[in-house]
């Protein structure tokens, strides 16, 4: 079995490395098919940067064998990293880790097999409504070791929950990621899936025509994630935007009059928000997680720096993008005008990460017209989400969810609904 102790003697000739060791232990629990389960395992992810004449290629492996011999594991990586050379660059001394909170303090000594039994046990099941749940719950011991010195040691804790929710013959399915039980918001959850479901029930087909489209959570944020928000990630990509391929450029707006609007967007990347689930100390090479803007006032001004893209740069690495805390607007978040469609889920969403092109495939929508409210399903609104969502009105009321902070919907003007 391959140990860090093993691989920090097979690295001593190889110009920086890094090493991350995860200890785990894991516990399951699921309705449906009644599983109570437990495990302990242990991850290790070697980072080590080859240097040739020619310049600095970087190899990243993951362990997961438990057999092997670590000098021949070393020998593949700097074998790999000299197929992959690039422009050469030094690592940066390291700086003082992100002070950070993501060990939920109830999870820090619980049993984790009770704890997710309970997570499943405890969800209240609307009535008329039946609910299938499963729950992970993670907690894990977190290594990183670097040549230059740097060694630190933290705790964290990750839970996930999935539940299907079935009413009036329909079904919906919902997946929640946090550090902390407090933040799954279950019951919330479940609750308005059941009332979203009764509406499907007697959803009728949609109608083309131009709306003005609010965003509820559950379609903002669509597959968890950053949902809408994640095509200013892809622009924040350091690399992505050094190649010339992202949408807008750095100390550009974000698009045309984005910071002439009422409520100007301004987007940060926060890897030091407490218990968010992208939250750490450290990078996995040792660089310091940092807070950051990405957006201010409708300007790009920031974009997320790894080691390498720091030092070719000649900045300091301030960690990547991490978890978004996006401006709240002063919007009420109710519907507003003569016609409006207020999108609650999304069959799918599709964004292109380079042209901010979005195609939203409605699942449940409910038009506002002349003081009446008709749900429907089906129908497609295609987008240029970073123009829509740098004009869109933003709600005062926030929402906490994963990795994202920010407004609980949005409004967009001028949608083409599409049958």
């Amino acid at each position: 079995m391959i140990t860090r102790r093993d691989l920090v003697r097979a690295l001593g000739n190889v110009a920086d490395w890094f090493v991350i060791e995860r200890a785990q232990e894991i516990a399951v629990a699921d309705d449906l098919r009644a599983v109570r389960r437990r495990e302990n395992r242990t991850r290790t992810t070697l980072v080590i940067h080859h240097d040739v004449p020619s310049g600095r290629g970087t190899a990243r492996i993951e362990i997961t064998a438990s057999d092997g011999n670590a000098v021949t594991l070393v020998e593949q990586a700097v074998s790999l990293a000299a197929a992959a050379v690039g422009p050469a660059w030094k690592t940066v001394p390291p700086a003082a880790p992100a002070k950070v909170e993501v060990l939920d303090p109830d999870l820090a000594k619980a049993d984790l097999a009770v704890a997710a039994a309970a997570i499943v046990r405890g969800l209240r099941r609307p009535e008329g409504a039946n609910v299938l749940a499963s729950a992970s719950v993670l907690r894990e011991q977190i290594s990183v070791q670097g040549k230059n010195g740097f060694d630190d040691v933290w705790t964290a804790s990750e839970l996930h929950v999935e539940a299907l929710v079935t009413a009036a013959n329909r079904s919906l399915e919902l997946a929640r990621d946090a550090r902390r039980t407090i933040d799954l918001a279950l019951d919330s959850a479940v609750a308005e899936a059941a009332a979203d479901l009764q509406q499907l029930s007697r959803a009728g087909a949609p109608t083309t025509g131009r709306y003005a489209a609010l965003l509820s959570p559950e379609a903002l944020l669509h597959g968890e994630g950053f949902g809408v928000w994640s095509v200013f990630a892809v622009q924040a990509d350091s690399v992505v935007e050094r190649q010339g391929l992202t949408r807008y450029r750095l100390d550009t707006p974000i698009a045309p009059g984005a910071a002439q609007v009422g409520e100007p967007l301004t987007i940060t990347s926060d890897g030091a928000l407490d218990f968010a689930t992208r939250s750490a100390p450290v990078g996995d090479e040792g660089d310091a997680i940092r807070r950051f803007p990405l957006v201010e006032r409708g300007i790009s001004v920031g974009l997320g720096l790894s080691m390498r893209e720091a030092a070719l740069r000649r900045r300091d690495p301030n960690g990547g993008v991490r978890n978004l805390v996006v401006a709240p607007g002063t919007w009420d978040g109710k519907p507003s005008g003569d016609r409006t469609v207020e999108i609650r889920r999304l069959r799918a969403l599709s964004i292109d990460p380079h042209t901010g092109d979005a195609t939203l495939e409605l699942a449940l929508a409910i038009v506002h017209e002349h003081g009446k409210s008709t749900p429907f399903t089906g129908g497609t609104v295609r987008l240029d989400l970073v123009t829509a969502l740098a004009r869109a009105r933003r709600s005062s009321t926030m929402i906490r969810r994963g990795a994202y902070l920010g407004p609980a919907s949005v409004l967009i003007d001028g949608v083409e609904l599409i049958a």
